[in-house]
Parts: C-alpha cells; sequence; structure tokens
C-alpha cells in the first residue's frame, strides 16, 4: 500500500475510533443520568424533567457513531448458520456481494439523513421538549454515521476482491472472512 493510502487508513481509524470513544461516553453518561433519574425519582420524591430527553437524544447518537467501529472490528452479532458451510471462496463472494448491497442501503440513510437535517436547518425545527434544542444536530448523526457506514462496507468489499485478486490464502475457518484488521 501507498505512504498515501497508510496515512488516508490510519486517519479512518483515528476517526473511527474517536467517535466510538465518544459514543462510550455518552453510554456512560447516559448510565449516570438514568442512575441519578432512579435515586431522585424513588428516595427523595424528586424526578427530573431533562434525563429522558438526555437518553432519547444520546441514543442516536450512540448507534450511528458507534456503528462503524462495530462494523470495522466485526463486533456486530451474526448468525452463520449458513455461512459457514460455505466454501472459503464463496463466503470470501458473499461478503462482496453483502457489503456492496449493504453500502447501497447505507447510502439511502446517508442521503436522507443529509435531506432531513437540511431541511431541519433550514426550517429552523426545534424539539420542544424539557429542552428546546434544534431537531438538525439531534439527527446529524444519521447522516455522518451512515456515510462513515457506506466507507467501511466498501472498504471490507475492496479488501474481499484483493484477496481474490492477488490469489491470497482464503481462509478455511469458520467465522467471518478478511476478520484481520485491514
Amino acid at each position: 500500500m501507498s505512504q498515501l493510502g497508510q496515512t488516508l487508513e490510519r486517519a479512518w481509524d483515528s476517526l473511527v475510533n474517536g467517535l466510538a470513544y465518544f459514543a462510550g461516553l455518552l453510554v456512560v453518561t447516559v448510565t449516570l443520568s438514568v442512575l441519578y433519574e432512579i435515586v431522585a425519582r424513588y428516595f427523595f420524591n424528586s424526578p427530573t424533567i431533562w434525563a429522558v430527553d438526555l437518553t432519547e437524544y444520546s441514543l442516536v447518537y450512540i448507534t450511528f457513531l458507534g456503528t462503524p467501529w462495530v462494523l470495522r472490528d466485526h463486533a456486530h452479532t451474526r448468525v452463520e448458520l449458513v455461512v459457514e458451510r460455505l466454501r472459503p471462496r464463496v463466503r470470501l463472494i458473499l461478503g462482496i456481494v453483502v457489503s456492496l448491497v449493504a453500502a447501497t442501503g447505507a447510502v439511502v440513510m446517508a442521503w436522507e439523513g443529509a435531506l432531513e437535517t437540511w431541511e431541519s436547518y433550514l426550517g429552523g425545527h426545534a424539539e420542544l421538549k424539557a429542552w428546546r434544542v434544534y431537531r438538525w444536530p439531534l439527527i446529524l448523526p444519521i447522516c455522518v454515521g451512515s456515510t462513515m457506514l457506506v466507507i467501511e462496507f466498501l472498504r471490507q468489499a475492496w479488501h474481499h476482491v484483493g484477496v481474490l485478486r492477488r490469489g491470497d490464502p482464503i481462509p478455511d475457518e469458520s467465522g467471518p472472512v478478511g476478520q484481520d484488521s485491514l
């Protein structure tokens, strides 16, 4: 791989890792806010008006900013009942097809997320709950995370194509093909 390719790959991995850490920090924040809500409500009879909103808003960020990391590290749940019985080469080709189909779905999500974010920004739409916040920052992670998913799915497909093109040995073990870090 060229020097530029390696630099871009390191930058991409740093971005994915940084957003995953941010999503993890939000998980901790949500956990603490829910714990605070429980204690305030049941022990002091003084519920908060903000904990539910914080949780709702954070879940969008956690989901969409953490997903590219989960995909890159093959940390998602898989049911491989059929896939593990396929020959390694067929499994690799199936990985290419699945990555391209999933990238197409993520393109649609990114596009729709971008349109909705832009319309909310232009319209000045706000969420009127405990906090009055503009809607566009709440849905921006849908566009950003989906775009990053497109890139990660294409990266995986490209990796699988490279294995086929170069004639690298194809792993024969069951489980995900090409699980080594890119």
